[in-house]
């Protein structure tokens, strides 16, 4: 293989490999930059969730300097279509919406987590700190 990496960094890029092929057929939303970026901050949130205490509005959540509000509320729209999530107003505010990770959306995320630990246990013993 690669004369620079060691046998470790051969197997980490190489896990880094099988995953970006997994996520291209098993997760279309992550075939482009904005979705990538949508579909983790998602994630991110479902996993904060009960740390943080109320939800974050769409703004907080999906805020980025690099991508238009545009082209955040359009794969916002698509992922919407394809049942991923859906919006709900604010009880105190309706000028405020949050983001709901539907039912669909939440065991996509608990497969690609599970995909990449099975990834992970092919190759490295991983424990946890």
């Amino acid at each position: 293989m690669t004369k620079g990496l060691n046998s470790s960094s051969q197997n980490i890029l190489t896990s880094l490999i099988e995953l970006n092929q997994w996520e291209w057929f098993n997760v279309p939303i992550l075939n482009s930059v904005i979705g990538r970026h949508v579909y983790f901050s998602i994630a991110t949130e479902l996993l904060n969730k009960s740390e943080q205490g109320p939800a974050r509005s769409l703004k907080q959540v999906l805020n980025h300097p690099g991508y238009t509000e545009r082209a955040i509320r359009l794969k916002l729209r698509e992922m919407e279509h394809m049942g991923f999530i859906t919006s709900v107003y604010s009880h105190a505010d309706k000028r405020v919406r949050f983001l709901v990770p539907t039912p669909k959306l939440v065991e996509l995320i608990e497969n690609h987590a599970r995909f990449y630990q099975s990834l992970l246990d092919k190759k490295f013993i991983v424990l946890e700190k």
